[in-house]
């Protein structure tokens, strides 16, 4: 008990102060590094987790690419004879053989198909996972990013110029198309506008007709389909177009506005004899309506609205 006084008597105030903050500091610390011990710990777990469930997702994603060209191919998982990083190799109960090769990344790059005596090898493409296959072609001749794909097209994009590359009997044509006019159109739009671009390419009659004769931009043009082309004109009315099967003009008119209305529902409204049916009733193409599968003409008959046309599309 007198050994503890004599400690306290020769520690004044301020050395007390100072030895209890000098604990009270170190417990801080203590704490601290086990509160960071833990943190790294947890965010490690963390990683880890998100890094394997990232993997599990990208080998799910492959599995599901798979699958969907096997379909493509006609050809199943119990066809498979062999797999490895490099091939998939298949054989039906028919003896046709199917070698699917993959890139570095290993996903199917190319197909060889080889049936009776005929053999044939195509490249393999992905547009949201689903797959399509195409002669091939030097790729290096196109820059940008892949935007739209079909059983015939491939649509690549850069900053300043689109790629269309275009196959009839396994050969490529390329459409280059600059992207000046379409600074400020979304990419639903942009897609119109290539689309346009395209048809007019093919349509040698129609990009005369239009762009040389009549004086239309492009980007002025709202729809390009067999039958018909629906243009807006400068006084912000549009012109309607309608060609015969031989794709010559033979019918058009104005409207105020263009429809709401799908494509399908489009191209029953704008076909030869749903418009001379229209014309001789006097009713309004702009106000036209799509009900499912359907498209339908309302109109006031005393104090009812009555659906006095409707045909499936």
């Amino acid at each position: 008990m007198d050994n503890k006084k004599e400690v306290l008597n020769t520690v004044g105030n301020g050395d007390a102060k100072g030895l209890f903050d000098l604990i009270a500091s170190k417990v801080h610390v203590d704490q601290g590094k086990e509160i960071l011990s833990d943190l790294k710990d947890s965010l490690i777990d963390n990683i880890q987790d998100k890094s394997k469930r990232a993997v599990d997702f990208l080998h799910s994603l492959k599995k599901d690419k798979i699958r969907n060209l096997e379909r493509l191919l006609d050809v199943t998982k119990k066809d498979l004879k062999k797999s490895d990083k490099k091939t998939y190799f298949y054989m039906t109960a028919a003896g046709r053989t199917v070698l699917v090769d993959r890139d570095i990344w290993g996903d199917p790059c190319t197909v060889t198909v080889k049936e009776a005596n005929k053999v044939v090898i195509r490249l393999v493409k992905f547009f949201n996972d689903r797959p399509f296959l195409f002669p091939v072609f030097n790729e290096k001749s196109v820059t940008g990013d892949i935007i739209f794909m079909d059983e015939d097209e491939i649509w690549y994009r850069n900053k300043d110029e689109a790629t269309l590359v275009l196959f009839k009997n396994d050969v490529p044509d390329f459409l280059n198309i600059k992207l000046n006019n379409t600074k400020g159109l979304n990419e639903k739009q942009l897609l119109k506008y290539l689309e346009n671009c395209k048809m007019l390419y093919l349509e040698k009659r129609l990009n005369n007709l239009l762009l040389v004769e009549r004086k239309i931009g492009i980007e002025n043009i709202v729809t390009i389909r067999n039958g018909y082309v629906i243009y807006k004109n400068t006084d912000a009315d549009y012109t309607v177009l309608l060609f015969d099967n031989l794709k010559n003009l033979y019918d058009e008119f104005t409207l105020k506005k263009v429809p709401d209305l799908s494509e399908r529902a489009m191209d029953v409204l704008f076909s030869e004899d749903i418009v001379e049916y229209i014309k001789s009733k006097g009713y309004s193409f702009e106000n036209f309506k799509e009900d499912n599968d359907y498209l339908e003409y309302w109109q006031n008959i005393g104090n009812k609205r009555v659906c006095v046309m409707r045909c499936r599309f």
